[in-house]
């Protein structure tokens, strides 16, 4: 099977790093209660590794599951991994998908981020039933929305950049609808540049469900959780009581609390 991300890898962090840092803190604050237990973290779609860099440096003692399918971003995942002992004593990678990862009873904590766009809604069905079961008391799920309608065309935006001795690597996003109603085809254009001309670059384009919060809000109360903001476009979702899932289904609009 070919690796969607095989040449995108290479630029991840130029754009993740950027993305993340803002974010940190209300990663690290939604996942604190995983210290209270004893059950790892999950990372669905690790990458290169840049979440389990935050979780594992604000909760230094929680193992954490990395569950990554491209070969490319692995090599980074385990790279990142290997050069920090506290790290490699604690996280497990699995080389592959969430449906074909055999996980622990009860979760510490839960990360989907950049992934959920990947998930027909009856596999985000299966997720949202897994952290009903699994999650462990006051511990939270972390899931993201990405910022692409689809209803419009997205022209390639620059979403990361840095330079490397003489050349200068970009990587730009954009967007378009796709034949399926609620689906984008989401365009990935890696880029590397010197003095002003482009020396190499690389086009990939997937099939993506655009969901935005609402939509993720709906589902995942439906599916018997609580929703809240962490962020402009992140989520903590945790396993309702009865009497709080019933009070969130009767709230106009069902996503008010995100």
């Amino acid at each position: 099977m070919a690796d969607s991300y095989g040449a995108a890898a290479e630029f991840y962090d130029i754009a993740g790093r950027p993305y993340w840092k803002p974010r940190a803190t209300a990663l690290a604050t939604a996942l604190t209660a995983a210290a209270q237990t004893n059950a790892p973290i999950v990372d669905i779609g690790a990458g290169t590794g840049l979440v389990v860099e935050i979780i594992g440096a604000a909760l230094t003692d929680v193992p954490i599951i990395a569950i990554e399918p491209s070969p490319a971003m692995r090599a980074a995942l385990a790279s990142r991994v290997q050069a920090s002992p506290a790290l490699a004593r604690r996280v497990t990678i699995e080389a592959g998908t969430l449906e074909n990862t055999v996980l622990p009873d009860q979760l510490g904590g839960v990360v989907a981020c950049g992934v959920l766009g990947y998930l027909t809604p009856e596999d985000r069905r299966r997720l949202w039933r897994l952290l009903v079961d699994r999650l462990a008391p006051g511990c939270h799920a972390v899931v993201d929305a990405a910022p692409f309608p689809s209803t419009r065309t997205v022209r390639p935006i620059r979403v990361g950049v840095t330079r490397f001795g003489v050349r200068q690597h970009e990587i730009w996003l954009g967007s378009r609808p796709a034949a399926i109603p609620g689906r984008i085809e989401l365009t990935t254009i890696c880029r590397v540049r010197e003095d002003g001309r482009t020396v190499r670059e690389s086009v990939s384009t997937v099939q993506w469900w655009a969901l935005d919060m609402r939509t993720i809000a709906a589902e995942a109360i439906e599916a018997g959780l609580i929703c809240r903001r962490a962020g402009w476009d992140l989520a903590t979702l945790s396993a309702a009581p009865v009497a709080a899932l019933d009070t969130q289904r009767s709230a106009a609009p069902p996503s008010i609390n995100c």
